[in-house]
C-alpha cells in the first residue's frame, strides 16, 4: 500500500517549521509535507500574500505535481484552516484528484468570517504586537530583538491581514472526500462555531477536542499526531 501525503498550513506568523516535530509521532504510511507558505522560511523573499484565496492558489500550483498519481491529505490551523479550505475548492476546480481527509484546525467555518474579534492588522505598531502577545502563539522574544521585530512584525500583519479581510464565497459544491474538525477545548472558538463546518461536508464530519487554548496543537502533539495516525490508517482512506 501506498504512503500517504500529509501536507500542513501553518496559523498565522508562523511557517513550515510548527509541523517539523510531527515526524517523529506520524505514522510511518504517512509522508509528511509541511507547506512554506511565502514570506517565511526558505521563502523569506516571496511577496507577501493578498488573500487567502490567492494564498491558496499558489499553494495548489506548488504541490499540484505532487497529488496528481498520489493519496494525500490536508491539514490547516487557524488561518491555514481557511486556506485549505479554499485550497480544496481551487484542486477540484483544476481538475486535480480530490484529497482523501481535510482536517479544520483551530477555526470556525468560513462561512462565519463575519463574526470576527477586534480588527488588529491596521493598528500601530506596539498595539498591534500588544494584540498578537495576547492572542499567544507569538514569543515575546519576536517583538524584543528589533532585528526579528523587523522581519516578522510585517509577516504577521499581512498574515492577520487576510485573515481578518477574508471573504467567504457561497454557492459552490460541498466537500465530498472525509473531513474533520479540530479545536481546544479552551478555545474562544464555540462548539457552534465548529459543528457549522459541517455545512460545507457532503458526507459524515468529525469534531474533534483536545485540551488547550487555541494553540493547542503545540501542547498536544502526541494526541493531534496520534488521531491523525487512526484517521489516515490506509485501509480507512476511501472517499465514502
Amino acid at each position: 500500500m501506498s504512503r500517504i501525503k500529509l501536507f500542513c498550513l501553518p496559523y498565522a506568523g508562523s511557517s513550515a517549521m510548527i509541523y517539523y516535530q510531527w515526524s517523529k509521532f506520524l505514522s510511518q504510511d504517512i509522508d509528511l509535507q509541511p507547506v512554506e507558505l511565502a514570506g517565511r522560511g526558505s521563502r523569506m523573499d516571496a511577496p507577501l500574500y493578498e488573500s487567502i484565496n490567492g494564498a491558496a492558489q499558489e499553494v495548489c500550483c506548488s504541490i499540484k505535481d505532487q497529488i496528481k498519481d498520489t493519496p494525500y491529505a490536508i491539514f490547516g490551523h487557524s488561518m491555514g484552516s481557511w486556506i485549505a479550505f479554499e485550497l480544496y475548492h481551487e484542486i477540484i476546480k483544476s481538475g486535480l484528484p480530490m484529497p482523501e481527509h481535510l482536517f479544520f484546525s483551530g477555526n470556525r467555518a468560513p462561512h462565519l468570517n463575519v463574526r470576527r474579534n477586534k480588527i488588529i492588522h491596521n493598528l500601530p505598531e506596539n498595539e498591534f504586537k500588544n494584540a498578537v502577545l495576547k492572542l499567544g502563539g507569538t514569543p515575546k522574544s519576536v517583538f524584543e530583538d528589533k532585528a526579528l521585530a523587523d522581519i516578522f512584525v510585517p509577516l504577521i500583519r499581512a498574515d492577520y491581514k487576510i485573515t481578518e479581510t477574508y471573504q467567504y464565497i457561497p454557492g459552490r459544491n460541498k466537500i465530498e472526500c472525509q473531513v474533520s474538525a479540530l479545536c481546544g477545548r479552551e478555545d474562544s472558538i464555540t462548539q457552534e462555531d465548529m459543528e457549522a463546518w459541517r455545512e460545507h461536508v457532503l458526507n459524515k464530519m468529525d469534531v474533534v477536542y483536545f485540551d488547550g487554548g487555541h494553540f493547542f496543537l503545540n501542547q498536544n502533539i502526541g494526541n493531534v499526531t496520534s488521531y491523525i495516525n487512526q484517521r489516515l490508517k490506509r485501509s480507512d482512506c476511501r472517499v465514502s
